[in-house]
């Protein structure tokens, strides 16, 4: 019975290995994937507020472990929406954003509790596939 469970316990042994050695890319791909989702949060650009730097479809990566500076792209809560604009100036009242293509800066003082994330990356490659798709 002993040497029946070992010669059990190589056979499985050597199909886990089977199995990881054809799936590496697989595995490695969902590793990251989960990094991503618990690293960051992703968003969709919908308005051209933020042109020429986040043009319309872009995708965004905002990291959610990154202190707030003026120059920063930054993503922010308001009401029900996440406004992604840059951050022009800071005080112990908050913070004021402005989206770059827009002539005056965001109406209210965002607080600290109100920051989602620093944008990170940006994703414009689909732009263009996007704005056609739109368009037809």
């Amino acid at each position: 019975m002993q040497k029946m469970h070992e010669k059990l316990s190589l056979v499985v042994k050597r199909r886990m290995k089977e199995i990881l050695r054809g799936n590496r890319f697989f595995f490695l791909a969902v590793a990251v994937v989960i990094f991503l989702n618990v690293q960051f949060d992703f968003y969709y650009i919908k308005t051209g507020s933020m042109e020429p730097e986040l043009p319309v479809g872009t995708i965004v990566a905002t990291d959610t472990n990154t202190q707030a500076k003026v120059g920063d792209i930054y993503a922010y809560r308001s009401g029900k929406n996440v406004v992604i604009h840059r951050i022009i100036a800071a005080d112990e009242e908050g913070y004021t954003f402005k989206g770059d293509a827009n002539p005056s800066t965001d109406a209210a003082k965002v607080t600290e509790s109100q920051l989602v994330g620093k944008v990170v990356l940006k994703l414009t490659f689909l732009v263009p596939v996007l704005r056609w798709a739109g368009r037809t």
